[in-house]
């Protein structure tokens, strides 16, 4: 016979598990809730929802919810960024993916471990309590609806570049701020816009990250329409973000050497891990996306170099006469990055640095009349139907991607074609 203690303790939990179960049914039914006008009310229950998947015990009563409800949920917060309030929304879904990432495994960032934090228990500084459950939900949506993945993708792609840019003017703005003579300080309320920035662009990383493990295809399967066109943009947007933080003695170097109150979470690690999360997985396996990224007029090998420490040998001798300063590397984060995760970015470098170099040998010269006359930077690929003006297929993409206009002649553009330059007689 059960003691009365344990019975009354049992059914204690128990209630207490049925509770959180009903209350996130109820965040899950009504976070996005059309009929909900009042934005405070709104704000709240999303709020609700990104503090519940921070914690083991209320995650789990939401995985326990009707299934078609996590479905629902899910889908809602798939639903495109553009014109609603997305940081919530991507927060959530970095929770839930927050200890499968490449070196995402942390509660606090490596070089914060030295100072306290000022309070312990806030949602972020929670272990990571990834779930496998509702990040299969979000691969299941994705595949099957062909409308949902390139919105939702195309939307987070969009709020990386501006999250990013704005991140960039920030942190040129605070450079010169601090090299003033007659202002050595810096706006308290600048510096909490600029580390906001850089939060967002590394969770928009991390979310992209998530993505490419869950559904590769997504990008990597050109029989899907958009496909070609998300993993260009993705190649695009990841060039720049490495290149902005690995060029030596850069903006970026300079602002976090100055380590200003409010800048606290801005560093290499998290961001540059997030970017390698995203590479690893699309270049490991498949040679389309080594095109891709390649065929990028921002590519440079020297950035993927730089996560490992390679650096060219002028930058080693300018980082040898600054002692001060060591150099980055991945390899050096032993207690977040596995050695297995290593191992993969040290055959990506190999692989990317054998494929660079066959690239170069075998490219041609381009003339100026065979470029595509908006970027300048890839070779024509692509005419317009019905007007037969051309530009690289790139160009075009994105471009048809808020306009139906061609660049040229303003004719509504009905279709596009493959183009191929006649071999000359």
């Amino acid at each position: 016979m059960q003691h009365p203690t344990s019975l009354s303790a049992s059914l204690l939990l128990r209630s207490y598990e049925e509770t959180l179960m009903r209350l996130a049914a109820i965040l899950a039914k009504h976070f996005a809730d059309s009929r909900i006008v009042g934005t405070d009310i709104r704000d709240s229950l999303m709020q609700a929802l990104a503090s519940y998947v921070c914690y083991p015990h209320s995650l789990r009563a939401v995985e326990r919810i009707p299934e078609e409800q996590r479905i629902s949920m899910m889908k809602n917060l798939l639903a495109p960024y553009e014109q609603r309030p997305w940081a919530q929304t991507n927060w959530i879904l970095v929770r839930l993916w927050r200890g499968c990432g490449f070196g995402y495994r942390y509660t606090r960032l490596p070089h914060l471990l030295k100072t306290k934090p000022e309070d312990a228990s806030l949602p972020s500084l929670q272990k990571p309590c990834p779930s496998t459950l509702l990040q299969r939900h979000m691969a299941d949506l994705l595949r099957s609806d062909r409308d949902l993945a390139p919105s939702f993708l195309n939307s987070v792609l969009n709020q990386l570049n501006w999250a990013f840019s704005e991140f960039i003017g920030m942190i040129q703005e605070i450079q010169q701020a601090a090299e003033r003579l007659e202002r050595n300080f810096v706006d308290s309320r600048q510096l909490k816009v600029c580390a906001t920035c850089f939060d967002l662009s590394v969770s928009l990383l991390r979310v992209l990250e998530m993505t490419v493990t869950l559904a590769p295809e997504i990008f990597l399967d050109w029989n899907r329409p958009s496909s070609e066109l998300l993993l260009r943009r993705l190649a695009q947007l990841l060039n720049q973000v490495l290149n902005r933080v690995t060029a030596e003695r850069n903006l970026f170097d300079r602002v976090v050497n100055l380590r200003l109150p409010g800048l606290e979470s801005v560093d290499h690690y998290p961001i540059l891990v997030a970017v390698t999360g995203i590479l690893v997985r699309l270049l490991v396996d498949t040679d389309r996306a080594t095109a891709v990224l390649l065929a990028d007029p921002c590519f440079q090998l020297r950035s993927i170099q730089y996560l490992l420490g390679h650096a060219e040998p002028a930058a080693m001798a300018a980082a040898a006469s600054a002692t001060e300063k060591r150099h980055f590397s991945l390899s050096t984060y032993t207690e977040y990055i596995s050695a297995e995760e290593l191992s993969k970015v040290d055959k990506m470098l190999s692989h990317l640095s054998e494929e660079s170099k066959q690239a170069a040998a075998t490219t041609l010269p381009t003339s100026e009349e065979d470029l595509c006359p908006i970027c300048y930077a890839h070779p024509i690929s692509a005419i317009f139907r019905p007007c037969s003006h051309k530009s690289c297929k790139a160009c075009i993409n994105q471009h048809l991607m808020n306009n139906k206009d061609c660049f040229f002649c303003k004719a509504t553009i009905t279709g596009v074609d493959d183009f191929t330059k006649p071999a000359s007689s």
